[in-house]
């Protein structure tokens, strides 16, 4: 008898390819590691008030009201410590709050020094007897003393300077081509508007319509009514179709009525 050897398939041993090292994002990695580390020292470094401190400060600007050496004073004590760390927010805030100054931008100058760029304020108008209106129609605070001469003042309920102050500046410029500047312009509770002249005579435009009634007011005015313009105490334009006129005491023109 034969005896058959059993035949069997030998799996050879299969040989792993080992990965190559990925040494350039293993350098990437390193790379970011120190420049953050770099960064972050840097960063503490500089914040130091010993470092890079702020030696010099100008300012810039054209100044009519303020006073630049009360404007260094107020600034003074947030413009120290680093070039990185001085506290710009303060400076912008102490200078702002100061009277006429309107705005302040805040310039870094390198290494040691900042530069301010100082906005004074601009007053168009008085706001009642305590505050100052800007072109904006905005209201700011000053010292009466410091109030300039001969600006018109304007009145009106809580919270209507921009309203009142931007309807001024219109009127004004349709009445400076006719001579006539507005001393005083009101409008009261009820919304109902009255201004009185640099030349003394007082006009009543009322609440509805006065944008009409004003440009009404304008043209009787140029028609020939300016010429007894002295003798006129007041004119009220609060009608449909018409106008009426108050005269100066003892002042009455030989007038018809028309003009």
């Amino acid at each position: 008898m034969v005896k058959r050897t059993k035949r069997g398939a030998t799996r050879k041993p299969v040989r792993r390819e080992q990965q190559p090292v990925a040494w350039q994002q293993i350098f990437r990695h390193v790379v970011v590691v120190v420049a953050l580390g770099m960064v972050i020292t840097s960063s503490v470094y500089l914040q130091q008030d010993d470092t890079l401190p702020i030696v010099h400060v100008t300012v810039e600007g054209e100044f009519i009201h303020v006073d630049k050496a009360v404007l260094v004073a107020a600034v003074s004590p947030y413009a120290r410590g680093s070039f990185v760390s001085v506290d710009v927010a303060g400076i912008r805030t102490a200078g702002e709050a100061l009277p006429w100054v309107k705005q302040i931008q805040v310039r870094r100058v390198w290494p040691d020094s900042l530069h301010l760029i100082v906005e004074e304020q601009v007053a168009v108008a008085q706001w009642g007897d305590k505050a100052l209106v800007n072109i904006k129609g905005e209201t700011f605070y000053s010292p009466k003393t410091t109030f300039p001469k001969g600006l018109a003042v304007l009145q009106g309920p809580q919270n209507s300077h921009a309203v009142v102050a931007k309807r001024y500046q219109q009127m004004s410029k349709v009445l400076n081509g006719n001579n006539l500047t507005i001393k005083n312009l009101s409008m009261d509770e009820r919304r109902a508007w009255s201004m009185t002249l640099s030349n003394g005579m007082k006009v009543l435009l009322g609440r509805a319509d006065s944008e009409q009634r004003f440009k009404r007011f304008v043209m009787v005015f140029q028609s020939g009514l300016n010429q007894f313009e002295s003798q006129i105490a007041e004119m009220d334009m609060r009608y449909t179709n018409g106008l009426s006129v108050i005269w100066k005491q003892g002042q009455k023109p030989d007038f018809n009525g028309t003009v």
